[in-house]
């Protein structure tokens, strides 16, 4: 395991299907008063580039960046995932979200809940996004044409999830960090299976080829399959 910052890492951005955009926490201060530095790492040849708060925020909202941003208050705090029809969906921590077209419009705005508890967390997947709802011990799949619930697994005093509080995705697979652990969700057949080897349980967790990003409260590390 190699760790890749000191610092805490905020965000995490795909920039292609080896590289990913990591937004850095400063050094002193706080993030609301102080600039997150950016960088790009390339998992095939382990480079390591800074780049501009642009092309992250290019990568996060899309080309009408400038128009999303401008409407609300702190890029580096939400989620966000691109819907197939190209608009933009912004969430919260607290479950706010906005919906936005490809020009940048608000389409709208509100919060997402799960019996009237917030959900939280964004993850692509294709017609659908996930998002958890931490109160609720469950994993939400939504439909992206109606906002509908599609399917939610896990439920409160299951065990299924354990407080979920982030999850992300890659082609096969959403990855849940729970308080006790990671689990993931298989996109094919929906079952649920343990991530293994993970010795303390981190903040977040991301997959990149055969490549694991590990958010730990001392810092960001990288791991890589045997």
């Amino acid at each position: 395991m190699i760790k890749i910052s000191n610092r805490e890492i905020i965000d995490i951005v795909r920039y292609s299907d080896s590289k990913m955009i990591f937004a850095e926490k400063p050094m002193f201060g706080d993030i609301k008063n102080c600039k997150a530095s950016y960088f790009i790492l390339n998992f095939e040849t382990g480079e390591k580039e800074a780049v501009t708060t642009k092309v992250y925020l290019l990568k996060k909202f899309g080309f009408a960046f400038e128009k999303i941003c401008s409407k609300i208050t702190d890029f580096t705090q939400c989620d966000t995932v691109v819907l197939k029809n190209k608009d933009v969906l912004v969430l919260f921590p607290d479950g706010q979200a906005g919906l936005f077209n490809r020009e940048g419009e608000m389409i709208w705005n509100k919060k997402l809940t799960y019996k009237n508890m917030p959900v939280m967390s964004l993850a692509e997947d294709g017609d659908y996004f996930w998002c958890v709802c931490k109160d609720g011990d469950c994993a939400i799949r939504y439909n992206s044409d109606n906002f509908n619930i599609d399917i939610r697994i896990g439920a409160k005093g299951k065990g299924t999830f354990n407080s979920p509080a982030f999850l992300s995705s890659d082609r096969d697979n959403i990855y849940v960090c729970c308080a006790d652990r990671v689990r993931k969700i298989s996109k094919d057949n929906l079952t649920v299976t343990d991530i293994p080897g993970l010795y303390d349980v981190p903040k977040k967790f991301y997959k990149v080829g055969r490549y694991s990003i590990i958010g730990k409260a001392d810092g960001t590390y990288i791991d890589k399959d045997e």
